[in-house]
C-alpha cells in the first residue's frame, strides 16, 4: 500500500469522525471489504454517502476542504490538499441509503457501504461504458483483471 493510498484512508477516517453516519463505497469500500480489484487504488476517489440530516449544510464540509467541480452524479465534490501537493478527492452523495457495516482494517474502524449497494453503483457506471467499473466487475467475478486495450497514442513508436 503506497503513501498516497494511506493518506486516503487517513482522510476517510477524519471525515467519518466528523460525520459518524457517513459511509464509503466505491473501489475503496470494496477494498475495505477485502476485495482486491487488482489495480492501483491510490488514484481512486473517496465515494461517500451521508444522510442530509447528519450534515448541517454543504458549507460545513467546505470549511476544511476545497470545493471542486466534476461531471458526475454526486451532490458535492471536494478535495483535501495534502502537504506534498497531492490531494484526496471526495465525491459526496447526500441521501439516506441503507445501513452500513463497520469494518476494521489495520486496527481502524471504517463505515463501509453495504456490498450490494457498492455493486449497484459499479453496475450503473459499467452500463455507461466506464471501463474501470466494467473491469472491476469482471475482476470480482473471475479473479482476473481484464487487459486494457492499448490506445494508438500509448504505443512507444
Amino acid at each position: 500500500m503506497n503513501e498516497l493510498f494511506k493518506q486516503k484512508l487517513v482522510t476517510l477516517k477524519e471525515f467519518q469522525d466528523k460525520y459518524p453516519t457517513s459511509h464509503v463505497g466505491g473501489s475503496i469500500g470494496l477494498f475495505l471489504r477485502g476485495i482486491n480489484l487488482l489495480r492501483d487504488l491510490s488514484k481512486s476517489d473517496l465515494d461517500i454517502t451521508i444522510d442530509e440530516m447528519d450534515i448541517e449544510s454543504e458549507k460545513s464540509v467546505l470549511k476544511t476542504y476545497e470545493e471542486t467541480s466534476d461531471n458526475n452524479d454526486f451532490d458535492l465534490n471536494i478535495k483535501k490538499v495534502l502537504p506534498d501537493g497531492h490531494y484526496v478527492k471526495i465525491d459526496i452523495r447526500i441521501c439516506p441509503e441503507p445501513s452500513f457495516d463497520v469494518i476494521e482494517f489495520e486496527g481502524v474502524s471504517y463505515n463501509v457501504s453495504k456490498y450490494r449497494d457498492i455493486i449497484f453503483w459499479k453496475q450503473k457506471y459499467a452500463k455507461k461504458e466506464v471501463i474501470k467499473h466494467r473491469d472491476d466487475l469482471e475482476t470480482i467475478k473471475t479473479g482476473v483483471r481484464p487487459l486494457t486495450a492499448v490506445q494508438a497514442d500509448d504505443l512507444p513508436f
